[in-house]
């Protein structure tokens, strides 16, 4: 499978003006890294030299600077790390035959295939795989994971997906190691790359099998203005899922029934287990049989009760552990049977009910709700205002049954929403009015730029001050951040240069359909000088605005322009461009330098429908 893209032009090739790059130029033994070097050297030198202010005030030096070969390096490649998410499932009982339904489908079949597991929300679908991957994990086999989370840690990037995939893999089968330029594969394709090497290589000699599991496939949406999102009849999926298995492949996933992409996994042959179906009703009662009888015991509960509550629950384990974190919380005499709601949204609503008089908890809530990360006391007071520990206090101890607990340290905790039903519960009911509010709010007391001392503040700020603002619709202010050069050079370098071009792109999109197309295409131009420079701001992201600054001359925006919208850091010196006429203008077609080949590149073949291209020698 190749990488897509619209219009490319090879790192071999790679000029400042491609119109006379020479076809002869070759890339040489340790030139890649002698043009790193000096890039670093044109951004940092000149820092110690006497200011030469331009109009806007930044200091200014006029020269070219132009790599000619694209560096080879990687992106740092790091798993996710699931172990936080999976705890929420520690309690899981039940399900035995189809644990065994999976061995028997995914193990002992010598098949490859796609199986999707459906369900409605807090069915257990999550609690199912989790403990099937656990079971495989104690029988020695290392399974490679994702668990997709609808806005909570990026969990629903495709790049980030798929990178925590292949890193998973490349830990089980080490050799042959991944090739550099997979790493700047569209994300789809470098699966399907890294999924064939190692059946070739390891699984289709060995007879041996490997399954990937991926969860929470109805968690992911494509972003506004995106291909995937707009055009009818386009795979999402396609963005990090290939179409087809290579041998001793099988793919384990998730998601809730009569979802689109149910059907998209249908059409590539997958085999669906219903949890919603009539023929496992009895292994769903069952299951929520053996969870009471594991909690009944610590709850002091008699058999009635337990009775009552595995038939109100209707077959859905999210309601029997929502009701066992209420009845954990009250005394004794207050645990009355009448009083247990049927079904999981009667639940959410009896449990909302409760919260709803307390406007310290409705605040909080919806706070959880806008964030994309586990918050702290400390950073919820930021938020909210709470004037003091009795605010904290009120919240914690009336929200605790709809919420996760989790150490960021030995001494700190961090809080999120338990599941996703009850978010998009609150969500609903708090109103988007609200949630827009709260999305301002966290932009300018947890989000902020330039960013606080705090290192956790810090972090949460490159990788979601963009977002923030963008749910808010404060747009200037997005604009304000992203064309912050200083901003920018910090995602490239501690998040990575995919980070903050995708980051930037999905802000274009987004502010783009919002109807600002001035901040829109401001925001469009600037991701795709960092597509442009991609390849450098890997090896040297210290050159951030050097190579952003002067990328965004050579498309076409005016040194003024530049001055008046860019924020170019205190101190900052570097050779700038001068742009004469438009002939010396680069062409708005180019997008990316594909780097990691090592000899000349002579043409490109491209697929039937334009989008993908492959190098040739």
């Amino acid at each position: 499978m190749e990488a897509p893209v619209v219009a490319v032009r090879a790192g071999a090739l790679s000029g400042q003006d491609s119109a006379r790059a020479s076809p002869r130029r070759r890339g040489r033994p340790g030139q890649s890294r002698r043009r790193a070097d000096a890039i670093r050297r044109a951004a940092e030198p000149a820092r110690a030299a006497g200011p030469d202010r331009s109009a806007g005030g930044h200091r200014r030096r006029t020269g070219q600077l132009g790599p000619s070969v694209a560096p080879s390096t990687s992106p740092q490649r790091a798993g996710i790390d699931f172990t936080a998410e999976r705890a929420r499932h520690a309690r899981f009982v039940g399900r035995t035959a189809l644990l065994a339904e999976l061995d028997r489908r995914l193990i002992e079949d010598a098949a490859d295939r796609w199986v999707v597991v459906t369900g409605g929300p807090g069915m257990g679908k999550s609690a199912l795989l989790a403990t099937w991957l656990t079971r495989r994990e104690a029988a020695g086999d290392r399974v490679p994971h994702h668990f997709i989370r609808r806005g909570e840690y990026d969990w629903d990037d495709p790049a980030k997906l798929v990178g925590s995939l292949v890193a998973q893999i490349a830990a089980r089968f080490p050799d042959p190691p991944e090739p550099e330029a997979d790493a700047r594969m569209h994300p789809a394709a470098r699966l399907h790359a890294a999924l064939q090497r190692v059946s070739q290589h390891q699984l289709v000699p060995q007879g041996r099998r490997l399954v990937v599991l991926i969860d929470g496939l109805d968690e992911y949406d494509p972003p506004a203005g995106s291909v995937a999102a707009g055009a009818p009849g386009r795979d999402p999926l396609a963005e990090f899922l290939p179409h087809n298995l290579p041998p001793g492949v099988s793919v384990l996933c998730a998601s809730r029934p009569r979802h689109p992409y149910v059907d998209l996994l249908l059409a590539r042959g997958a085999q669906q287990l219903d949890l919603d179906g009539a023929a496992l009703a009895a292994e769903n009662t069952a299951t929520v049989q053996a969870f009471w009888d594991q909690a009944a015991p610590e709850l002091d509960l008699d058999a009635r009760f337990i009775a009552e509550a595995v038939d109100r629950a209707g077959g859905n384990p999210q309601h029997a552990e929502m009701l066992r974190k209420h009845l954990a919380g009250l005394p004794p005499e207050r645990r009355r049977v009448e009083d247990i709601p049927a079904g999981l949204a009667g639940l959410l609503a009896r449990t909302w009910g409760r919260m709803r008089a307390d406007p310290t908890v409705v605040e909080g809530l919806g706070v959880l709700c806008a964030a994309r990360e586990a918050l702290t006391l400390d950073e919820l007071q930021a938020v909210t205002g709470w004037a003091g520990e009795a605010q904290r206090d009120a919240f914690k101890r009336t929200a605790l049954e709809v919420l996760i607990e989790t150490r960021r340290t030995e001494a700190v905790r961090e809080y999120r929403l338990h599941h996703d039903s009850i978010r998009a519960y609150v969500a609903d009911a708090v109103g988007a009015a609200a949630i827009l509010r709260h999305h301002l709010a966290l932009a300018q007391r947890l989000a902020t730029w330039p960013a606080p001392a705090d290192a956790a503040a810090r972090r949460y700020a490159l990788h979601h001050a963009l977002l923030h603002r963008a749910e808010a619709g404060a747009w200037a202010d997005a604009w304000r951040v992203a064309a912050d050069l200083a901003f920018l050079e910090l995602k490239c370098r501690e998040l990575g240069v995919h980070d903050a071009e995708a980051d930037v792109a999905r802000t274009a999109a987004r502010c783009r359909a919002s109807g600002d197309k001035v901040h829109g295409d401001r925001f469009a131009a600037l991701a795709r000088a960092l597509g442009r420079e991609s390849h450098w701001l890997r090896a040297a992201p210290e050159a951030t605005a050097a190579l952003v600054w002067n990328r965004l001359r050579r498309s076409g925006w005016s040194a003024s322009e530049l001055d008046a919208q860019l924020h170019v850091p205190e101190g900052a010196e570097f050779l700038r461009v001068r742009v004469r006429r438009a002939a010396t203008q680069e062409s708005p077609a180019l997008v990316r330098d594909l780097a990691g080949h090592t000899d000349q590149v002579t043409a490109c073949a491209m697929t039937p429908d334009g989008p993908r291209a492959t190098p040739k020698r």
